[in-house]
C-alpha cells in the first residue's frame, strides 16, 4: 500500500496537487485523489456530487438527459444524475402543495464556496465547503452548511451537513440523500445487501422483480420504489465479486432512520438509487403534518450526512 504522504515528505513529489488535485472550471470543482476517487462537486446544484470514478471505472450513474433545460421545467427533466442528489428540505418524493418533486436543494446554488487541501498523517485530504440557503422573507429559513471530504489512499467521499433553522418558526424538514449507482458496477444479478426486517413497495411489484436485485436491462422495465423497514447498521452494500468491488453507502442513522431504494433497470436508464432519508417517501404517513418529516425548532440544528466508498475486489 502506497504511503501517499511519504511521497511529499521525501521529495519524490514536489507539489501536493500532484497527489490531490483540485481544478475549478465551468462551475465544477473537480477533485482527483491518488489512491482515492475522482469526482466532481457541483456548486450550482447545492454542492452535490456529479461524475465519480474509481480508477478508470465510473461509479456514478448518468441520466438519459444530455443537458439541463433550465428553470421552468420539472425536476426529472432537469436531473442529470451524478453520484449524489440531495432532496429536500421542503419536500421529498412526489410534488406536495407548492413544493415540487424532491424539493429545492439539488437545484439551488451554494454560496461561500471554497476548498482546502490539508496534510494528514496518511497523506492529503481535500475539503470543499459551502452553504445552501433555503430561505424566504416571511416564511421558513433553513441553511445547509455542507462539507465534502475525501482523502488520498481511501476510495471514498463523505458529505457532511449541518442543517440549521435560522428562522423564527418550527419547520418540518424532510431530507433524502439520493445516491445513484450505475454500470458497470451495477450489473445483471447484483444484489444490494441491507440488514432490514422487510420491505414495502410504492407500486405493485412487477413479475420476476425484487427491490434489491438488479435484473438484465430490458425495454420498458418499470422502476421499483421501495422502503426497507427495520434497517440496522445504517449501511447498504452493492455486493462485489471477483471482478467488481463492493460499493458501500453508510449514513448517520440517528438523523436518517429510514432507507428507500429506486431500481430502474430499463435499457438506456439502468440505475439503482440508494436513498437514506428521515421522512416517508410514499404511503399514508405523508398525510401527517409536515408530510411525516421531523420538525426542526428555531435555533436548532441537525448534523447528518452520507458516505460512499469503494471497498476492494471480491
Amino acid at each position: 500500500m502506497t504511503a501517499w504522504g511519504a511521497l511529499t515528505d521525501d521529495g519524490r513529489v514536489a507539489q501536493p496537487d500532484a497527489l490531490a488535485s483540485v481544478d475549478v472550471h465551468d462551475g465544477v470543482i473537480a477533485v482527483r485523489l491518488a489512491g482515492g476517487l475522482a469526482f466532481d462537486v457541483l456548486p450550482d446544484r447545492g454542492l452535490d456530487l456529479g461524475a465519480t470514478w474509481w480508477g478508470s471505472t465510473p461509479v456514478a450513474w448518468r441520466s438519459p438527459n444530455p443537458v439541463d433545460p433550465g428553470p421552468g421545467r420539472d425536476w426529472e427533466s432537469r436531473f442529470l444524475g451524478g453520484l449524489l442528489a440531495t432532496c429536500g428540505p421542503d419536500n421529498i418524493g412526489e410534488p406536495r402543495g407548492s413544493s415540487g418533486q424532491h424539493g429545492t436543494h439539488h437545484l439551488t446554488p451554494a454560496t461561500d464556496v471554497h476548498w482546502s487541501r490539508e496534510r494528514t498523517e496518511q497523506g492529503w485530504t481535500v475539503v470543499v465547503r459551502g452553504v445552501v440557503a433555503h430561505t424566504s422573507l416571511g416564511g421558513p429559513r433553513i441553511l445547509v452548511e455542507r462539507e465534502v471530504v475525501a482523502s488520498t489512499g481511501t476510495p471514498a467521499v463523505e458529505v457532511r451537513d449541518v442543517v440549521r433553522n435560522v428562522g423564527d418558526q418550527p419547520v418540518g424538514v424532510p431530507l433524502l440523500y439520493h445516491v445513484n449507482l450505475g454500470a458497470p458496477l451495477l450489473r445483471p444479478g447484483v444484489r444490494l445487501d441491507v440488514d432490514a426486517d422487510e420491505w414495502v413497495v410504492r407500486e405493485p411489484l412487477p413479475e420476476d422483480r425484487h427491490p434489491l436485485v438488479t435484473p438484465e436491462p430490458g425495454p420498458g422495465l418499470a422502476p421499483v420504489v421501495a422502503e426497507h423497514l427495520g434497517v440496522r447498521g445504517a449501511r447498504a452494500t452493492l455486493v462485489g465479486d471477483d471482478e467488481h468491488p463492493d460499493v458501500v453507502v453508510t449514513w448517520t442513522g440517528a438523523t436518517l432512520p429510514r432507507l428507500c431504494t429506486w431500481s430502474w433497470p430499463a435499457r438506456g436508464a439502468y440505475v439503482l438509487g440508494v436513498e437514506p432519508t428521515n421522512a416517508p417517501l410514499f404511503g399514508p404517513e405523508r398525510e401527517l403534518p409536515s408530510a411525516g418529516a421531523p420538525v426542526l425548532e428555531p435555533g436548532e440544528s441537525w448534523t447528518t450526512g452520507v458516505r460512499i466508498a469503494v471497498e476492494g475486489v471480491g
